[in-house]
């Protein structure tokens, strides 16, 4: 029988691979056939046992050995090939025949004096036998899989020299050389960490591999332009420091990369501490440890051991350590501050409660504690549940301001004139808003951390946090290397590339935010349709000479049931506007605003109306944008006027969605596609989420009229033009309906916008930048 090596310790057959355990499964299934076979009583009658079912135990058997046999050649030929496992290898062959003849001897067929046969061996035999093999298979595999390890290892070890080299190069020749060898060893090491990421079981350790690999990807181009930059310009101190910024956030991500791919193999039998402290940090964030905490607690309703008290005060500690990110930061208000300290007593008096019932066995009889006990418990879990729900919302409204009060684009643009035309005072304030808004950027990151359920999430969270940091310093380097020489080509063009990049982390942020609420809110992914207007109506663009795209009936039914569902919506606002329309009421005209451009879009699934092309539809839908956005403005000033201070927070948490559909309809809309596959899914996509704002202004206004009324609300704003907003004319010369200018003080804003929000956010109600992603 073969012994397992003393070497390979239980941990260390650990198996974190897919690719493993399914090479594993026929073996297994092949084997309890075997054990199963052994484990059914025997009757004393040995006629129990006829002679079918022996024959094919002992074609198992031979198949099981002859598959084995297969299987060592193979890990034998790998052997020879890497002489660093050559001797544990072989030896694990060694043990897996052995292992593979051992089964075989057992499930073979003999026959008694009289020509019947017999069952030689127990069932004990064959369960050892059985585990022999498969830890001696487990064992070749585990090494076959170092072998993969050491090759991704290898290749991280040649990028991080030829890294190196690169940042001590001094001439631009020698820097292009070097970095085509970098891209070559990047490509390689992208294929490898691609395929080791799919394999990974572990979905904290898969998302951390995708997050490196993402940097690891955007950052080549960052490599090229700010060493471009400083090698133009060797002397320049910033120039310098954003390229430092640069390869150190790559070292970083390849360390990380490493690290989790030294952790997957299953083989280590040591442990390298920085590797697991790198690891495991911030792996447990809020509500993993209050699941945690409330796992503990519910444990006593079924025994209660001398540490559960220290069990209970520990988890309960944590769990307050870890909301220590809600009031240590500086954006979230003193009363919602308050609220979370307030949760924090409730916790920690009520666990107070239940361990000095659990304690006190003497004083309290056993029928009074077994009713008392439970209500506790039920108690504490609910403080839990509220509490986490509380720190839920105060997440989400602080990513509801920020979207709403913070346009990138803006301060972007701001630092780029001011560096090239060297304005260093103006500059200087540009960067002080532009790190505000990193700062709210990487507190909010730590927040949806918090309240992330999943790892995916919390890991891209983590991602979003760093990048921010890293991103933001970059971007304040490369500026003040333009501002010190605008004449600089190279030096602008580090300074866009950043800015572009910037551009989408914010995009994706709101994608995360967005994903965060969907999980939050328990609601899964929506139905993906691909679709544009009837065949022969539409073209996908609108230049002269381009033919309409066809759809088959598949897709026409699709769209048009998309269209029906945004015409139900617009209906119902319309119903609900003409209630409230008689006296002056900015909220219902803007509402019905939306509404009319809704319709139009309704009616260019229909293949009618004055949207003629996809086009049109994109720019009526940056007009449904602009308008949701001032909408949500003027119900946020509204809000702070009910008096009822519980209406008032529900009103709050349910405008908090509107900006943040705004902003990830408007980043949709910026999004450039070419080919009818893409065309169709961005049309798909744009009227569907226009169809999801259209329902949550349609909820939020219904709500704001009746309290407008209950309160005796008066609208004040000075409403310019009186004109009355219908749906447009079919017959309008127009190709599309934006709606009048209605003018209003942008400048009013309330106590809780004056902190975060900076004075160069501030424009009037006409504004419309430029739109040239279409």
């Amino acid at each position: 029988m073969a012994i397992a090596n003393p070497a390979f310790s239980q941990k260390s057959l650990e198996i974190k691979t897919k690719s493993i355990e399914t090479t594993l499964i026929p073996l297994v299934t092949q084997i309890s056939t075997l054990v199963n076979f052994k484990e059914k009583p025997r009757s004393s009658s040995s006629s129990a046992i006829n002679e079918k079912t022996l024959q094919a135990i002992s074609r198992v058997g031979d198949a099981v050995h002859m598959a084995v046999e297969r299987f060592v050649s193979v890990g034998e030929s790998i052997a020879n090939e890497n002489s660093e496992i050559k001797s544990d290898l072989t030896d694990a062959c060694r043990e897996a025949r052995s292992a593979g003849e051992s089964i075989k001897r057992i499930t073979c067929v003999e026959y008694d004096s009289f020509g019947k046969p017999v069952c030689v061996t127990d069932r004990q035999s064959m369960v050892q036998a059985a585990r022999g093999l498969l830890s001696a298979v487990t064992r070749v595999l585990l090494l076959a899989d170092m072998i993969v390890v050491k090759q991704i290892i290898s290749i991280k070890k040649k990028v991080i020299s030829t890294l190196n080299r690169l940042e001590t190069v001094t001439s631009f020749s020698e820097f292009v050389k070097l970095f085509g060898i970098y891209g070559s060893q990047m490509v390689e090491l992208a294929h490898l960490t691609g395929d080791r990421q799919n394999d990974l079981k572990d979905e904290r350790r898969r998302s951390q591999l995708s997050a490196s690999r993402t940097i690891l990807e955007k950052s080549t181009m960052l490599i090229l332009t700010s060493s471009k930059a400083y090698l133009r310009h060797i002397e320049c101190v910033h120039s310098r420091q954003c390229r430092d910024l640069v390869y150190d956030q790559v070292r970083r991500a390849l360390d990380l990369a490493g690290s989790i791919v030294h952790d997957s193999g299953s083989t280590s039998t040591t442990t390298n501490p920085t590797i697991t402290l790198l690891l495991t940090k911030d792996e447990i964030n809020f509500v993993k440890s209050l699941r945690q905490f409330e796992y503990a607690v519910e444990m006593l309703n079924v025994s209660i051991t001398s540490s559960t008290k220290e069990q209970l005060e520990d988890l309960c500690n944590k769990t307050i350590d870890n909301s220590q990110d809600f009031t240590d930061s500086v954006y979230i208000s003193i009363e919602q501050r308050e609220k979370v300290l307030e949760y924090h007593s409730k916790l920690q008096e009520q666990l107070g409660e239940i361990i000095t019932m659990i304690t006190n066995d003497n004083e309290m009889g056993f029928s009074l504690k077994s009713e008392v006990l439970p209500l506790s418990i039920q108690t504490i879990q609910q403080i839990g549940y509220d509490f986490r729900k509380q720190l839920e919302q105060m997440a989400m409204f602080r990513a509801s301001e920020f979207f709403r009060t913070h346009d990138e684009s803006v301060l972007l643009n701001e630092l780029k004139t001011y560096s090239l035309t060297s304005r260093f005072d103006l500059l200087q304030e540009a960067i002080d808003r532009f790190r505000e808004q990193a700062e709210i950027a990487i507190e909010l990151s730590k927040l949806l951390k918090h309240i992330s359920s999943c790892d995916p999430l919390q890991v891209s969270s983590e991602y979003h946090d760093m990048l921010f940091q890293n991103l933001s310093n970059m971007i304040i380097a490369s500026s003040q290397a333009v501002a010190a020489h605008p004449t600089n080509r190279v030096s602008k063009e580090n300074l866009d590339v950043l800015c572009r990049f910037w551009e989408q982390e914010i995009n994706d942020f709101s994608i995360l935010v967005k994903e965060i609420q969907e999980f939050i809110e328990g609601r899964g992914e929506k139905t993906a349709y691909l679709s544009l207007p009837r065949p022969g109506k539409h073209g996908t663009t609108s230049k002269v000479g381009f033919k309409p795209t066809k759809l088959d009936s598949d897709e026409q039914a699709k769209i048009a049931k998309v269209g029906l569902e945004m015409k139900l919506v617009t209906s119902e606002m319309d119903a609900e506007a003409e209630k409230w329309d008689e006296a002056p009421n900015e909220v219902a005209k803007r509402a019905k605003n939306m509404s009319s451009m809704a319709y139009s879009m309704y009616l260019f699934t229909r293949g009618e109306g004055t949207l003629r092309t996809t086009q049109d539809l994109f720019t009526q839908a940056y007009y449904f944008v602009e308008e949701g956005t001032r909408l949500s403005a003027i119900i946020h000033e509204f809000i702070h006027q009910i008096p009822n201070k519980n209406v008032r927070q529900d009103m709050l948490i349910q405008l908090e969605k509107v900006p943040l559909m705004c902003h990830q309809l408007k980043l949709k809309l910026k999004a450039s596609v070419s080919g009818k596959n893409s065309t169709f899914a961005k049309v798909d996509t744009v009227i569907c989420e226009a169809r999801d704002l259209m329902n949550a202004v349609t909820r939020l206004c219904t709500n704001v009229f009746v309290c407008q009324t209950k309160y005796n609300i008066v609208d004040n704003r000075t409403v310019t033009s009186s004109k009355h907003y219908s749906r447009p004319p079919s017959s309008s010369s127009n190709k599309w309906y934006r709606p009048p200018s209605i003018e209003r003080d942008d400048r009013v804003e309330t106590k809780s916008e004056r902190p975060i929000r900076s004075s160069s956010l501030q424009r009037p109600s006409s504004y419309l930048p430029e739109f040239d992603h279409i």
